[in-house]
């Protein structure tokens, strides 16, 4: 049987998600939201020369056969992270798009119903030169709950064959990609979770480096990627982030469905993609840092307070309230080895034990002066109460893997002066360029809210709308027919909840294309817009494009015939225009020797696990 190889960046792809939900009020509750799309996620902050990458590491199958490789172009300083600056990201950047519905006269208006339901919406390091077989271990260190090693090889066969001596299984396919990275001088950092961790235990890993530009390799990606797989990245850097190598695509926000808040937002950009060459991203957000205030740090936090709390009970009620509830789920893995549940109440789920635990209320003694704890809950306070509790340890392990790396994203944040957010939606057989990216100061910001307004349109003699006018804040307007009422409890508008939530719902034919533009972003100017009919050929002359040269030659610039394209061209069907299948080197192709990378290897590419786990 195949082993799953899943080690995944994980997001919550952008769509319209609710805060993360914890209505139990503990930390153990079932998070359950309307969304929960898988892809990859990173975070680039640019300082300087330096680039310091937060990586989101999530796993499924045996903790034993974790194991997970990237290609580094230099010897990294690695620290582990924290998945609430994820959190914080996603929710604060994510697209959405919030529809306002306008009342027609008295004669027309949106199907009503019986009553309104309202819906919708530290390391220990060492350095050595020992060599086996061609491949030379660089670096060995313990961060966070990973063992780490850095490696450079001869030959993609070396590294192959001292990978599997080392336990890290990979298929065959795997050697001819590794030999294209050892023979541009990469070094492959290898991670795996140290014997006495779980999966559990998974945290992000931060890598800095001497580098001037993110680079995001795929091309080994390919060999255990899903198709569409969704990849948002974000920049904390000097401007705007633009691809360097990739077109970008606009999105026509006709094409979509705006009456389930973009539900079918992951369809128009896949298509949007595709009409682009398959090798496109899209800016879901561009803004200043001084007009887009985000909060990473945890002001609440007192470590000294937190330290002297001799109660576990009272600990993790405070804790809930100054850490947060449910934003890093790194405090799950903590609460368990600091407050371990006691044997006799080993068949509670975590949820109820902890939320038990947690609970402010009276569990032994005199009740007079507060309100006894509910069923068992008394019991399990008592319980956990009579257990040895070191709130030092618990205080520092918490400030070690939450407070402190969300402490440094704010600091960071604080001085950088651009957030940029790009998204690509990938199949493994696009995987065959590494995209590079570069900063340019001269586009306009893009904001992630989207706005659009609904105007009921009835039938002659009738009075319930089957139609709605959508118009745009820039003029642009269409019609859509209604969701057909299947019973008096079902209705359209404010109180309304349709369709899909996963993304992936239909696209609105009546919007026409779901590529409003494709273009090419360069380090400086506007956009250069360009037919999709030439998208292939303008992929294929990116292949070449260097940081800090034009993209484009001027003379192929000068070729590109007039845009004949029409995003307002109504279609039920959309056929991919392009199929993006030219292929260029990894991440140093096409750069100059000074312009330096960092280059990440995400997901399942090389995610090796031993012998037995499901694909």
């Amino acid at each position: 049987m195949l082993t799953r190889l899943s080690i995944r960046l994980l997001a919550l792809t952008s769509l319209l998600l609710s805060a993360p939900a914890w209505a139990c009020g503990g930390f153990f509750c079932n998070q359950s939201q309307p969304v929960n799309q898988s892809a990859e996620r990173v975070l680039y902050v640019q300082d300087g020369p330096q680039i310091t990458v937060h990586i989101q590491i999530s796993y499924q199958g045996p903790s034993q056969k974790f194991s997970w490789v990237l290609p580094l172009q230099s010897l990294p300083t690695l620290k582990a992270g924290s998945d609430a600056i994820f959190t914080v990201l996603d929710y604060s950047t994510r697209p959405t798009f919030n529809l306002k519905y306008l009342e027609g006269d008295a004669s027309c208006h949106f199907p009503t119903c019986n009553y309104a339901m309202a819906g919708g919406v530290q390391d220990d390091a060492s350095t050595g030169g020992t060599k086996n077989g061609g491949v030379t271990v660089l670096q060995e260190a313990n961060v966070g709950p990973y063992e780490s090693k850095v490696i450079k090889g001869d030959t993609g066969a070396d590294l192959q064959k001292w990978l599997t001596d080392n336990g890290y299984d990979q298929p065959e396919a795997t050697t001819g990609l590794l030999d294209a990275y050892a023979k541009q001088g990469f070094v492959f950092l290898a991670l795996r979770l140290q014997k006495d961790k779980s999966d559990g235990d998974l945290v992000p890993i931060v890598i800095q480096m001497q580098e001037t530009s993110p680079c995001l390799p795929l091309r080994l990606t390919q060999l255990a990627a899903t198709p569409d797989m969704p990849v948002i990245i974000w920049t904390m850097g000097p401007a705007r982030a633009v691809p360097k190598n990739w077109l970008h695509v606009e999105l026509n926000w006709k094409t979509i469905d705006w009456m389930t808040a973009g539900g079918n937002y992951l369809t128009v950009a896949s298509k949007a993609i595709d009409q682009a060459s398959g090798h496109a991203f899209t800016t879901e957000l561009a803004q200043k840092t001084a007009d887009l205030p985000l909060s990473f740090a945890l002001t609440g936090w007192d470590a000294a307070t937190m330290a002297k709390i001799a109660d576990p009970g009272t600990y993790l009620n405070q804790l809930l309230m100054k850490v947060g509830n449910g934003q890093s789920k790194q405090l799950q893995p903590i609460i368990k080895q600091y407050i371990p549940k006691p044997a006799e109440f080993a068949a509670k789920s975590d949820q109820e034990f902890y939320s038990c635990v947690q609970q402010d209320c009276c569990f032994q003694g005199d009740c007079s002066s507060g309100y006894a704890c509910y069923g068992d809950c008394g019991a399990m306070k008592l319980a956990v109460s009579k257990q040895t509790f070191d709130a030092v340890g618990m205080t520092k392990a918490i400030a070690d893997g939450i407070v402190q790396p969300l402490t440094d994203v704010q600091a960071a944040y604080a001085k950088t002066p651009y957030l940029t957010r790009l998204m690509t939606l990938v199949s493994p057989e696009e995987m065959n360029k590494d995209p590079i990216f570069a900063w340019n100061k001269d586009l306009p910001t893009v904001s992630a809210q989207h706005v659009a307004t609904a105007k009921p349109i009835c039938q002659a003699g009738a009075t319930e709308a089957v139609r709605a006018q959508m118009s745009l804040e820039d003029g642009q307007t269409w019609q859509v027919p209604l969701p057909v009422k299947k019973n008096e409890y079902d209705c359209v508008g404010p109180y309304s909840y349709y369709g899909s939530s996963d993304g992936k719902g239909a696209l609105v034919a009546e919007g026409g294309q779901p590529a409003q533009q494709v273009q090419v972003l360069d380090e400086s100017g506007q956009a250069l817009e360009i037919d999709p009919s030439w998208a292939d050929k303008v992929d294929a002359q990116l292949n070449d494009a260097k940081v800090g040269s034009p993209s484009l030659p001027a003379d192929f610039i000068k070729s590109l015939p007039p845009i004949t394209w029409n995003p307002n061209v109504s279609t039920a069907t959309v056929s991919d225009v392009n199929s993006g299948t030219a292929t260029s080197g990894g991440c140093t192709a096409g750069r100059t020797a000074s312009a330096g990378l960092v280059s990440l290897l995400f997901a399942s590419a090389l995610l090796l696990l031993r012998r037995r786990a499901v694909r």
